[in-house]
């Protein structure tokens, strides 16, 4: 008998996870998807949601750590929709904070926003009603935890992205750790470990 090739191993690895964030979010209302860089967070979780038809892709100019996205914000748009054919998608910040999601409420709608990092004031607190008041799954890409510390309190489920699967996060781990991974000084730091 032969040996898997790495190709096989790689390709049964990302079904799996697939799979896994498929499952995560059928059985969560709201999920913070997160891994480090070039894991695949938007890929993967576009194809968990291959079989979704009212899926709300909110779109960022920016990554993580507030870079714009190579290439230029409108490729990154075009190459997301290419992604999944009929997803809706809300590019800009005043689109966002007008978009009526209550017309959506209740509909199997699925809310799909692509990094926190830069997002305004409102837009977080625009979040966080939806979280609060609609019916409505939310799912957040997040490519470092520690942007999400002002609006994880409404997240029920934190997965973490490894090339080799998925993890399971606490959420009061994630509040601890962005509080004091946002914190500049030596000390805020050194709180992690008390």
């Amino acid at each position: 008998m032969r040996s898997p090739k790495r190709a096989d191993l790689h390709a049964e690895s990302t079904e799996a996870i697939v799979e896994e964030i498929k499952e995560i979010i059928e059985g969560a209302r709201s999920v913070v998807i997160s891994g480090e860089v070039g894991v695949g967070k938007i890929i993967h979780t576009i194809e968990a949601l291959r079989g979704a038809d009212n899926i709300y892709y909110v779109g960022n100019p920016v990554d993580f750590a507030g870079k714009p996205r190579p290439r230029g914000y409108d490729k990154y748009i075009a190459y997301i929709k290419s992604l999944k054919q009929g997803m809706h998608i809300i590019s800009d910040e005043k689109e966002m904070l007008l978009f009526d999601f209550r017309a959506v409420s209740g509909k199997g709608a699925i809310l799909l926003i692509d990094e926190i990092y830069g997002r305004s004031p409102e837009q977080c607190d625009r979040i966080s009603s939806i979280l609060e008041e609609i019916d409505i799954k939310v799912v957040l890409i997040a490519g470092c935890l520690k942007n999400v510390g002002r609006i994880i309190k409404n997240f029920e489920v934190i997965l973490m992205l490894t090339n080799d699967g998925t993890l399971l996060v606490d959420k009061e781990f994630v509040l601890k750790m962005s509080t004091i991974l946002r914190s500049d000084s030596a000390e805020g730091r050194a709180g992690l470990f008390r």
